[in-house]
């Protein structure tokens, strides 16, 4: 049996590396996030659960951001929702629909956690061209303005780090 589990894990991690599913593609592009986040200074408290779990049980909690993590040195929690986009809509950067960004105001405003949104764009999921690092409060519309997403630009290869509760 041994042999059996240890084909299967090695056949999941291969369509991991290789699908094209928009699953699959956002799952590698929250990995490429979580791993600009220094395992000294963050912890993960929450993250959403996978669709297999999911399929067995939904839970609720998957409605949330993708990750919370706290930021050890303050102990404060920073939500952290992940979204790639292969490219722009025009020049719209569109991230979400209306009842998610309601959904992620609420859960900032209830918790009392700020979220940001980090959205990879172009180039690859796991290897973005570009990447934005987007305050919910500036993240008003579910489609962007060049005017308000450019101004959270950020080098897509950078550590993220907290300071005086903004992430950069």
């Amino acid at each position: 049996m041994g042999l059996i589990d240890g084909a299967i894990k090695i056949l999941k991690d291969v369509k991991m590396m290789t699908s094209d599913d928009p699953y699959v593609r956002g799952l590698r592009f929250e990995n490429y996030v979580d791993n600009l986040f220094s395992k000294k200074y963050y912890a993960i408290a929450e993250k959403t659960h996978s669709t297999e779990t999911n399929e067995k049980q939904y839970i609720e909690s998957s409605m949330n951001p993708d990750f919370v993590y706290r930021y050890k040195p303050t102990n404060e929690l920073i939500a952290v929702e992940c979204k790639y986009r292969s490219h722009l809509d025009g020049n719209f950067l569109v991230w979400s629909y209306p009842e998610q960004l309601q959904r992620y105001k609420t859960f900032s405003y209830k918790r009392n956690i700020p979220v940001y949104i980090i959205i990879g764009l172009g180039g690859i999921d796991d290897e973005p061209d570009r990447l934005f690092c987007i305050p919910l409060e500036k993240a008003k519309y579910p489609n962007l303005y060049p005017s308000i997403y450019e101004q959270f630009e950020r080098d897509p290869k950078a550590k993220f780090y907290w300071k005086n509760r903004t992430l950069y």
